[in-house]
C-alpha cells in the first residue's frame, strides 16, 4: 500500500500551558508541586502532559487509540508502540504562558522484522511560543502485527555501557495510571490487564515508553547542578512491565554528553538515550 498521499499531512493545537497541570506532573515525580506558578520553566518532556489527544469517543479504537485513517495513516496492522525519538529543547516553555504546536507527518517506512511486518511513522512536532520554535522534535510510532498467543515483544540486549552512577526503582499501577491520566493516554496496555494479557499477549501491565524517559530523566537532574539538557535521541528496545525493578544507569561521554539505559530485572536494556547538555539556555 502507498502512503505517499499522508506525507507532509499536518494538524494545529494550542495550549494554555495550565500550571496546574504541571504541578500534577511535579506531584507524580514526587517533588512539590507547590513550586509551580505562573512562569516556571517546565523540566525536559514535561511538554507531552501538554497539547494531549482531544477525540471523540466515538473515534477511538478498541485498543484505546484514535481511529487510523484520520490523521494518522490507515496501517492495516493492529499493534501500535512508542518506538523512540529525538528532541531538541530550544528555549524554555514556561507554566501559564500559551504556546502552539504543529505536527506533521514526514516519513512512513515498511519493513519486515524477525516477527513479522511492521510500519513506522515518524512524525515532527514543532512547538512555538510568541513565533519561535522552543522544542523540534521527531517522535517514531511504530505498527506490527498482532502476537501469537503467549509471544510479546521482550528484552534481548544485554547492558552495553560502564555506568558512573546507578538508581533502582519499580513502576507501580498508581504511576502507570497518573502518567495516562496527564498524557490522556487511553491505550489499554497501560491500564487494563485483561486486554493486555488477553488481547496483546503481555504478562502485565506495560510501563509507557515516555514515562521511562521521564524517570531517566528525573534522575540526571537530581544528579547533576545547573546542567541543562540541550537534547535527547532514545529507542525504546523493549518493554517494562508494573511492578519489575528498574535499573536507571547513566556514563559520561563527554563534556557536553552523558548516555542513559534502563535496564530490566535481568539486565537487559529496555531503554536507551543520548542526553545532551548546556549550563544555560542560548537567549
Amino acid at each position: 500500500m502507498s502512503y505517499d498521499e499522508w506525507i507532509g499531512k499536518s494538524k494545529d493545537r494550542n495550549d494554555s500551558m495550565a500550571p496546574e497541570q504541571l504541578q500534577r506532573f511535579e506531584a507524580m515525580l514526587d517533588r512539590n508541586p507547590n513550586d509551580i506558578q505562573v512562569g516556571t520553566p517546565l523540566p525536559p518532556c514535561a511538554h507531552w502532559i501538554f497539547f494531549t489527544p482531544i477525540d471523540p469517543q466515538s473515534e477511538i479504537e478498541e485498543d484505546g487509540h484514535a481511529k487510523k485513517g484520520n490523521f494518522m495513516p490507515p496501517v492495516d496492522l493492529p499493534m501500535r508502540m512508542w518506538a523512540g525519538g529525538k528532541i531538541q529543547f530550544k528555549k524554555p516553555l514556561r507554566a501559564g504562558m500559551p504556546a502552539d504546536k504543529k505536527t506533521t507527518i514526514i516519513d512512513i517506512e515498511e519493513k519486515e522484522g524477525t516477527s513479522g511486518k511492521l510500519c513506522f511513522v515518524t512524525l515532527r512536532h514543532q512547538i512555538n511560543v510568541s513565533g519561535a520554535v522552543a522544542i523540534d522534535e521527531e517522535q517514531q510510532i511504530v505498527y506490527r502485527e498482532a502476537s501469537e498467543p503467549g509471544v510479546h515483544p521482550i528484552r534481548t540486549i544485554p547492558m552495553d555501557i560502564d555506568y558512573d552512577w546507578k538508581k533502582t526503582k519499580k513502576v507501580d499501577s498508581v504511576t502507570l495510571f497518573r502518567f495516562s491520566a496527564l498524557t490522556f493516554n487511553s491505550h489499554k496496555i497501560h491500564y487494563d490487564k485483561e486486554y493486555a494479557t488477553n488481547v496483546e499477549g503481555y504478562p502485565n501491565l506495560v510501563v509507557h515508553g515516555p514515562l521511562l524517559l521521564v524517570l531517566m530523566l528525573n534522575e540526571f537532574k537530581t544528579k547533576t547542578d545547573g546542567k541543562v539538557i540541550e537534547e535527547v535521541e532514545y529507542r525504546a528496545t523493549g518493554p517494562i512491565f508494573m511492578g519489575e525493578e528498574i535499573t536507571i544507569t547513566s556514563k559520561d561521554v563527554d563534556n557536553t554528553r552523558v548516555e542513559m539505559r534502563t535496564l530490566g530485572p535481568d539486565n537487559k536494556i529496555a531503554m536507551k538515550a543520548t542526553v545532551s547538555w548546556i549550563y544555560s539556555w542560548n537567549q
